[in-house]
């Protein structure tokens, strides 16, 4: 429920009442989206290193969606912001691997982790963001 709280912009304070206005934080956004584009863009660069993996379909298909949600965070980074929007893209961001990260493959590990990073900058609401406030 903390999650939804967060995600909705209340604070544990708040249990009932009508959502909070969000206003975006532009400039601040627009980092954060610049953020998230090039670590997507390393890690597409880090997977496709291994020519071997890029016959498998699956790797593939995981490569094309990152390089996807990096042009996903490019276009919005370069319109007007929207919060559904941003919304929509960072849930879309997931890791490449959910377990043990394979030894051949632990070049992946940190730029996994700095994508994860970004997106999950991107889903919390910013202080100055809160109750319409700019």
């Amino acid at each position: 429920m903390n999650f939804l709280k967060r995600l909705f912009g209340r604070s544990d304070d708040e249990e009932s009442g009508p959502d909070l206005p969000i206003t975006l934080d532009v400039e601040q956004r627009k980092a954060q989206l610049l953020r998230l584009e090039q670590s997507l863009d390393a890690l597409v660069a880090a997977m496709k290193e291994d020519r071997t993996r890029l016959e498998n379909p699956g790797w593939r298909a995981r490569v094309a969606e990152y390089g996807r949600l990096a042009g996903e965070a490019m276009t919005q980074r370069q319109a007007t912001l929207a919060r559904d929007r941003l919304l929509d893209l960072v849930f879309e961001v997931r890791p490449v691997f959910t377990g043990p990260i394979p030894p051949e493959l632990e070049q992946i590990g940190p730029l996994q982790d700095e994508v994860m990073a970004a997106a999950e900058a991107l889903r919390e609401v910013l202080p100055g963001e809160r109750g319409g406030a700019s």
